[in-house]
């Protein structure tokens, strides 16, 4: 097989938990699986493995991992045609020279046959063939009662999804003449050799001491809500409250997390489970603890010498006999030393304020608080959510209104899709988050589906969608809902002439057309009233107060004083004042803009309408149903992420387009007539251009 990596996707992990959904790799150091939804990872190295096998169970087939001196693994959903794979892998990557050995369960339904060990699990034979597997550390208690062996398994509420029954008790009965556990003489029969065999792998330390080492009492817990008495002995956690309780395994813990509350004197240490604790039909996956921040305290450990050391052996050194300091400080620490769990802090992330690792938002109904991490997302508090980078397909930047956003919009969303297919939407988050958060996700390279418009910012303007680049669909609806919003762009006035419309027009040193029902009055109107408005913080400059508009009145005779006779004043303030200059209707005449000729030569294209008309079609066929106005979006972000060589044609095309258009312009003001249009054209032109001017 090659040094790359494989996957399997929908490959099913079973544990006592009952079977989770995740994606198993084989890679060259060995292999790893990942649940899809959370952050449980099992690892499984090349020199741990000591056997494979492969076994045919109901839906699928079933990869069995036999690691050196610990338990077997079991991953299940795979097919028939998939064991080639596994074979070559095996053989070529693991070096495992007998490859991946095929089975069968025994299905006669026998109670009585053998018992072999294998590592640290327990394996019932019933005619040479497996007919289940048992592993030894969820055993708590194991005792010998003559000639059987009784064994107990841990009970907790960290259970499966849908498993209603759990294994509590085994007991076996080893007859005397046993041949896999010979008897010793009579003060050692074979019950007490199989009991002797098996205890060392058996994790019955937790019941060996059943006093607590450490007590914390009246922790606040937001979920489950109450107020609890935590009890941390040597296997397992105990949470007792007033109404319900609950026992939690170290094992079931995957991650410690503490996150710091935002304008609030409290921490919280998040327990993340997997299989989360179940009462009824609810799951807890997060138990979110809350400590009181600036809370000190010292504990010693109601712990022995050599469950210390044991403790450290197996969980890195990471205990101490005594500790002192904050008081989540010393509960996180606490718990890592007994569970060996990691703990997780807010990294580099600070909000905008500078004083908090955390953003305010909303979730569905709720609201909490969103910390970027490092490596993923969590939400607390309704419910908890935890969003590993891994899981992550992509993010976007959502404005609130859609189209066209102003400055006065103050929130953003943001969706988190999966690669799963589901997503997650936060909302509501303060515009003044949107640089940190950008930027944040853009170091830890997730891919951002708006990169161009986000960039903008929540109020900024889409990403390069000029005018001369937008669909034309969008460009008329533009104009038209500028029109219609506003009656007042006709008659306003600002302070002073700007140049922006021109400086757009020197791009491409063109002037701008009818183009596909475009309207280029509407157009130009949308500039001006942009350039009045100012830049993207959206405060316009000084200018004139807005007048009233009025509606259109008939002509009445003028005053003695040359107004309007039953009108008042006019449209314009100014304007109506100087009516007696202007003539006898009281308002100045506006200049009619003068038609085009229709026989002038055809405006030359720009590249992008080239790339446009020659990839409309294929936008549509790929998104069917695609909004008329979604179309040009497309088009515009596809020619953005184009390169210089991919514009080339395009471009090429445009050239010889501007040469074509300047020889038919020299024909048509040489022509008779042509010179007269031409000047009125421009004429029309520059009327335009100065209707902000006219005071």
């Amino acid at each position: 097989m090659a040094e790359g990596v494989q996957a399997f996707g929908e490959i099913w992990l079973g544990s006592r938990g009952g079977v989770a959904s995740g994606v198993l790799k084989l890679t060259p150091t060995g292999l790893t699986w990942r649940r899809k939804q959370g952050s449980k990872l099992v690892e499984v190295k090349k020199d741990e493995i000591d056997a494979m096998s492969w076994t045919k169970v109901p839906r699928g087939c079933q990869l069995s991992i036999r690691r050196k001196g610990g338990t077997t693994v079991n991953f299940l959903g795979f097919r028939d045609k998939d064991l080639d794979t596994l074979q070559q892998y095996s053989r070529a990557t693991l070096e495992l020279a007998d490859g991946v050995t095929e089975g069968a369960l025994s299905t006669s339904g026998h109670n009585w046959g053998g018992v072999q060990l294998r590592g640290a699990s327990l394996a019932f034979m019933v005619g040479g063939k497996v007919a289940f597997e048992l592993p030894l550390p969820d055993v708590c208690t194991a005792q010998q009662t003559k000639d059987d062996v009784m064994l107990e398994l841990h009970v907790d509420d960290t259970g499966g999804e849908v498993a209603e029954d759990m294994l509590t008790e085994l007991a076996f009965y080893v007859p005397p003449g046993n041949e896999d556990f010979p008897a010793q003489g009579e003060e050692v029969p074979a019950a007490k050799v199989m009991l002797d065999a098996l205890l060392p792998h058996a994790d019955t330390e937790a019941a060996a001491a059943d006093e607590p080492v450490c007590v914390f009492s009246e922790v606040g817990i937001v979920a489950p809500r109450g107020r609890f008495e935590v009890e941390m002995h040597l296997g397992y956690l105990q949470l007792g409250g007033q109404s319900q309780d609950f026992k939690v395994r170290y094992a079931s813990i995957q991650r410690i997390f503490i996150l710091p509350k935002h304008n609030t004197p409290h921490t919280l240490v998040v327990i993340s489970l997997d299989p989360p604790i179940r009462k009824g039909q609810t799951y807890y996956a997060h138990l979110l603890c809350q400590f009181p921040t600036d809370d000190d305290i010292s504990v010693e450990l109601d712990i022995t010498e050599e469950a210390l050391a044991a403790k450290n052996e197996k969980n890195g050194g990471k205990l101490s006999a005594e500790m002192s300091g904050p008081v989540w400080e010393v509960f996180a620490k606490l718990l890592r030393g007994l569970s060996g769990a990691r703990i997780t802090r807010p990294g580099h992330f600070k909000n905008a304020a500078g004083d908090g690792v955390s953003v305010r938002c909303s979730y569905k109904a709720d609201d909490g608080q969103l910390y970027p991490l490092d490596r993923g997302f969590f939400y607390v508090h309704k419910p908890p959510l935890l969003i590993p980078d891994n899981d992550i397909e992509s993010v976007e930047f959502a404005r609130q209104g859609s189209g066209a956003v102003s400055s006065t919009v103050r929130t953003f969303d943001l969706v988190v899709r999966l690669k799963g297919g589901a997503e997650h939407q936060f909302r509501n988050i303060q515009r003044s988050e949107w640089g940190n958060l950008f930027e944040f996700i853009r170091a830890k390279k997730i891919p951002i589906e708006n990169f161009g418009s986000a960039q903008h910012g929540p109020g900024g303007a889409k990403p390069g969608m000029e005018d001369d680049d937008m669909d034309p669909g969008i460009r008329r609806a533009a104009a038209e809902a500028d029109d219609e919003e506003d009656d007042e762009d006709e008659d306003f006035e600002a302070s002073g002439a700007t140049d922006s419309s021109e400086d757009i027009d020197e791009e491409d040193d063109a002037e701008m057309i009818d183009e596909e029902g475009v309207a280029v009055d509407a157009i130009k109107k949308k500039r001006k009233k942009g350039d009045a408005e100012g830049g993207e913080d959206g405060e316009a400059p000084a200018a004139p107060p807005k007048k009233k508009p009025t509606k259109e009145k008939p002509a009445t005779s003028p005053g003695a004083d040359g107004a309007p006779g039953s009108g008042g004043k006019g449209k314009k303030g100014k304007k109506a004042a100087a009516a007696g200059e202007e003539g006898e209707g009281g308002a100045k005449p506006k200049k009619e803009r003068k038609k085009k000729d229709p026989n002038a030569p055809k405006k030359n294209l720009s590249a992008f309408m080239y790339f446009s008309n020659a990839n409309r079609d294929k936008v549509k066929a790929e998104n069917p149903g695609i909004a008329f106005g979604e179309v040009g979006k497309l088009l515009g972000e596809r020619w953005k992420a184009m390169s210089g060589e991919e514009k080339a044609p395009y471009d090429e095309m445009a050239a010889k387009d501007k040469v074509r258009y300047a020889d038919a312009m020299k024909a048509y003001k040489a022509s008779a007539g042509g010179g007269e249009a031409a000047a009125a054209a421009d004429d029309a032109d520059d009327d335009a251009g100065d209707a902000g001017d006219d005071e």
